[in-house]
């Protein structure tokens, strides 16, 4: 093989190995997909006041697990359920997917699927936990929620599954 043989076959090589990219189809996105300890970083307890057209501002209460699921209460609705990570986007900080099922609560009729969407909120400390507050969204049957999540324990959790007439695990 001559050495202009050998240079085509290199540059061949080269341009098939860049047009793999990086093994997506146009329009997927990039993702982690659900699993144990995916959701690690935002493992725990959190607690936030969120805004709702309609409603007056309300609380929500949420344990995260590292096992991608999450246990949720609201005050506002009285009504909780859980959440199931459909994926965290690859990014920095990542943002988590959840799909929620609401189907507990004193609130009556509490019954409905949305998605969440949780964004964490870098921090820069040593010796502490990488996100202590997340932005958090949720759509679904109509209707859009925001607010601000931040860390807490489980003596400021338990007040909102209570009112909310959910059972916390």
């Amino acid at each position: 093989m001559s050495a202009r043989e050998i240079t085509l076959l290199f540059a061949l090589g080269v341009v098939l190995l860049a047009g793999c990219g990086n093994g997506q189809s146009a329009g997927q996105e990039a993702g982690v997909s659900s699993g144990e300890g995916v959701t690690r970083q935002i493992s725990g307890r959190w607690r936030g006041t969120l805004h709702q057209e309609g409603l007056k501002p309300f609380e929500i209460g949420v344990d995260i697990g590292a096992d991608s699921t999450a246990k949720v209460a609201y005050t506002g609705i009285q009504c909780g359920g859980d959440w199931s990570l459909d994926k965290a986007e690859a990014s920095t900080p990542p943002r988590y997917l959840f799909t929620e099922t609401i189907d507990e609560g004193a609130g009556g009729t509490c019954k409905g699927r949305g998605r969440v969407s949780l964004e964490p909120i870098q921090r820069h400390a040593p010796n502490g936990p990488a996100y202590l507050q997340m932005n958090y969204s949720f759509t679904g049957g109509g209707v859009t929620s925001t607010g601000l999540l931040h860390r807490t324990d489980a003596s400021h959790l338990s007040p909102v599954f209570k009112e909310s007439g959910v059972a916390h695990p």
